[in-house]
Order: structure tokens, then sequence, then C-alpha cells
């Protein structure tokens, strides 16, 4: 019997000994994925931001009480050639590494194409290796939104915006926003009667990108998507000069914004490590932007352009109609 408890003991102890070593090849490799889903999906998260910060306006200008501008717009986000690719040193690893004998490599972002890296990586005594997850493919992102404005007391217009749920290949995009807009120019004497407006305009955006790709099957679960929850808050400065029918206006402005980052996929072990571990990137950044563009009026109804640009370059189409 005391043969047989020590026997049990030793059987425990190795037992709980694999359980560990297993447990920290786990934590090993969530902590990789952890900082390779970042890379992955933070140029997307970040060039949202541009994405939805451009076209809340046609001019700095007052609405009169009541007044309703209901705007249609075409939105088109180009993507620079290094937010496309990030490179993966085995050094910032623990756990995987690049299959083959380099030791960097280049991997698409969500916003790259389709060339892939092999990696691979320990659980126990198994060696498992799967392929990086491709990027879109496309040389600039587009979706359309609608929006209104209304025109308030003293000089303030609410604004609104919403994107139906856009889709890119696997890739896809959705937002709401709200805004006020309030002109400056009335409460000074020599711009009252000009027409040059100057105007502050505040913003809040919420907006979901989420990406799925081809599966990164783990022995101990399954990767398939990276969700990305933001909220954006913008504040502006507004000048527009009306000249005839043409109304040109420019702004500067800084947003500040945070994102939820979320995986999705198969293994409840390996999705709530990540998820769990994934909240320590949930930060605050700051960017700053610059906003150029025209509106022509036609009666009732106006065509504005607007580019807005800064660590991306953003590009609107807008009819707008005035009631």
């Amino acid at each position: 019997m005391r043969i047989l408890t020590h026997k049990l003991k030793y059987f425990l102890f190795f037992y709980s000994a694999i359980a560990y070593a297993q447990f920290d090849d786990v934590s090993a490799i969530a902590g990789d994925l952890v900082y390779l889903a970042d890379k992955y999906v933070s140029p997307a998260a970040d060039a949202s931001v541009y994405q939805f910060s451009g076209g809340w306006y046609t001019s700095a200008k007052k609405k009169d009480l009541w007044d309703l501008e209901v705007s249609l717009q075409g939105n088109f986000l180009f993507i620079p050639n290094n937010s496309k690719s990030f490179l993966i040193d085995q050094a910032n690893l623990q756990n995987l590494s690049i299959k083959g004998t380099e030791t960097t490599a280049l991997t698409p972002t969500a916003l790259g194409g389709k060339n892939i890296v092999v990696l691979e990586g320990i659980l126990g005594d198994d060696t498992f290796e799967f392929d990086s997850p491709q990027g879109i493919d496309e040389s600039y992102i587009k979706h359309a939104q609608i929006q209104a404005s209304l025109g308030l007391w003293k000089g303030t217009t609410l604004v609104s915006r919403f994107s139906p749920k856009i889709q890119i290949n696997k890739t896809y995009y959705q937002v709401l926003g709200f805004g006020l807009q309030h002109n400056l120019s009335q409460w000074i004497p020599s711009l009252n009667d000009s027409s040059f407006s100057l105007a502050g305009l505040v913003t809040y955006s919420f907006y979901t990108v989420g990406d799925k790709f081809t599966p990164v099957s783990l022995p101990i679960g399954e990767l398939s998507s990276v969700i990305v929850d933001g909220q954006s808050f913008m504040f502006n400065v507004v000048a527009s000069k009306q000249i005839d029918r043409f109304n040109f206006s420019s702004a500067v402005g800084i947003t500040s914004s945070k994102f939820d980052y979320k995986v999705g996929g198969k293994g409840s072990l390996v999705i709530n490590t990540l998820n769990q571990a994934l909240g320590t990137l949930n930060e605050s950044i700051s960017n700053f932007k610059a906003d150029l563009g025209i509106d022509y009026r036609i009666d009732d109804f106006s065509i504005n352009t607007m580019l807005t640009f800064g660590k991306y370059t953003n590009l609107i189409f807008g009819l707008n109609y005035n009631l």
C-alpha cells in the first residue's frame, strides 16, 4: 500500500509537471499571438480614424434654425505601402519562430497583400506550424455613409452619420457618429458680415473593424478573426470662404481614440487567454489631421469633395440636399 501511495504521488507530481509545462507553453504562445495580432491589426485601426474623421461639414457658415442638410457620401481611404506589412523578428517572440533558417521576415498587416510567412511553435513534446494571416490586398478602401446636419439655436449645428456594414474581401467596416458645430464668426464683428466664416467642431464616432482570415490551427484551438471596436473624439477648427457658388473650406484637428481588440475562433482556452491578454493593449492614441474641401451649390443641392490627410489620406465625394 505504501509503495502504491508513493507511485501515486510520483504520478501526480509527474502529471502536474507536464500540465505546468504545457501551461507555460500556452502562456508563451498566447503572448506571441497577442504581439503578432497587435502588429497585424493596428494599421487598420489607425487608418479607420482617418477614414471616419473627414466630411463632417461642407462649410463653417451657421445654419438657420431647423435648416436640414442631408448628404450621401462616398469615402476612399488610400493605403500607403508602409502600412501593408510588418517585420517579424524572432528576438521579440517567446515560443514561436519562423520556419526555416531566417530569423526575420515581412508579413502582411490587415491592410496588406496575400504573401504569407510560415510560423512554428512547440507545445509540450509536439511541434506545430501555421501560416500568417493575409491582408485585404487593395490599394484603397471604399465605403458609403449617410449624414444629416440640422441647424439649432445660436449658430449651432447637430451632425449625425451612419455607415452600414461594408465588407471588402473578408474585412468589414461600420460606423455611427455624432457631432456639434458652432459658428464662431457671429461673435467677431469683423467676420460676421464677411464671406469668411470660422467654426468649432466636436465629434464622436463609434466604429467596428473586423477581419476574417484563413483559420490559424493550433493544437489548443483555432483563430479565425480579429475585431476592433474603436471610439474617437475629434476637435476641429474649421474655416471657409464663400465665392459665388463655391465654398472653400479647411480645418485642422486632433483625434483621441481608444480601441478594444478581440479575437474569434475555436477553443475556449486559447480564445479566453488571448482576449484577456489583448485587454492590455486597450489604450488611447492621438492623431493630428487636416482637411481641404470645396463645395459647389446648385439651388437646393450641392456637390462637395474633401481631402483629409495626416498619417493616412482619405478622400470624400458628397451629394447634399438642403431643406
